[in-house]
């Protein structure tokens, strides 16, 4: 069982259509940023990963990551886009789910184990078809809950 990390208060609706554009919005949008004390180092940190080689792991679905000094957990982040994100994806498709998240140094296994989980959630199709169509902070929050503890 893989313990879940993300709250309704860090799920939220993305606008931006731009990758770099929708990291800010979810950095400033999702609760758990708003204590990250260097919160542009952070996002340069996850652009520069970004430049290097798109998050975008296809089917719609993107897991940004960066390394937070400043935090002492692992924080996950969720932006749904009903638009879609021109994120370079590896399928060239849209990113409408997109997963951010930071962790800080020395935390490699859980951050992977974390990783790892998120990938096989969004890979199977019926579950990620059911993070875009259940729009509601609660009710994705009660459904990724739900998900994790049978994983």
């Amino acid at each position: 069982m893989v313990k879940l990390f993300i709250n309704s208060e860090n799920i939220c609706s993305l606008d931006a259509t731009d990758k770099f554009e929708a990291i800010k919005e979810l950095t400033c949008k999702a609760s758990a940023f708003s204590s990250m004390k260097n919160i542009h180092q952070f996002q340069e940190g996850v652009f520069r990963r970004e430049r290097e080689m798109s998050t975008g792991i296809g089917k719609g679905i993107a897991v940004a990551h960066g390394e937070c000094s400043d935090q002492e957990g692992i924080i996950i982040a969720l932006g749904i886009s009903k638009e879609g994100i021109n994120f370079n994806a590896v399928d060239n498709e849209p990113v409408h789910i997109m997963f951010l998240v930071a962790n800080p140094p020395g935390t490699w296994t859980e951050y992977l184990n974390i990783l790892a989980s998120i990938v096989r959630l969004v890979r199977n199709e019926i579950l990620s078809k059911n993070l875009l169509n259940l729009y509601n902070p609660v009710m994705l929050h009660n459904f990724l809950r739900e998900t994790f503890s049978h994983g």
